[in-house]
């Protein structure tokens, strides 16, 4: 039977008929009767080592960027609060940052994002994971293909939608929903 997938050890893809891992060296076991594709970005994401290591690195660089904008949001805030507690005291505080400081940190956030992809090809958090986001002709995204993929990202709950709805509807476990959409990737 011929091998195919990726190496158990280091999760470098294999060529089909591997005896040995192209990367580490490591022997690769015979592609037995029992093991099968996986059905899913999903399910590849479970089992294989290199889409694991994937989505920790994609993981660690979104966290990355929240931080980063986090800080820009707490200056913002600081430089607006100041003014406004001084108009209006701690009563008119509770509304600001409840409802409308909300939905201004989600807008910046997906800004963030789109001026970063489209102007760099990766926001402040894939580079330093060596991630790259590629429109469907290699290079950049468009603003539009940008606005599109990055939609989700408003809300936490959007974005977890997005990830695992592109993950169970692919074999491909790169792509999002959204990205799938318009033809977007994320390389590295």
């Amino acid at each position: 039977m011929s091998n195919s997938g990726f190496c158990s050890k280091c999760g470098a893809e294999l060529q089909p008929g591997s005896a040995f891992c192209p990367k580490c060296g490591a022997p690769v076991a015979p592609a037995s009767a029992s093991s099968s594709p996986p059905v899913s970005g999903l399910d590849e994401a479970f089992k294989e080592p290199k889409a694991q290591n994937y989505w920790l690195r994609r993981i660690a660089a979104i966290v990355i960027d929240v931080i980063i904008v986090t800080v820009i949001l707490v200056v913002v805030a600081v430089a607006i609060a100041i003014p406004r507690f001084l108009l209006l005291g701690a009563a008119g505080m509770g509304s600001f940052f409840a409802g409308t400081f909300s939905i201004v940190a989600g807008v910046i956030l997906f800004f963030y994002f789109i001026v970063a992809e489209v102007t760099t090809g990766a926001t402040v958090g894939k580079r330093a994971f060596n991630l790259k986001v590629v429109g469907p002709n290699g290079g950049r995204p468009t603003v539009v293909q940008s606005l599109v993929r990055n939609i989700s990202k408003i809300y936490w709950v959007l974005l977890i939608l997005d990830v695992v709805v592109g993950l169970a509807t692919s074999k491909d476990y790169t792509q999002k929903y959204s990205d799938r959409l318009v033809g977007t990737r994320v390389l590295g």
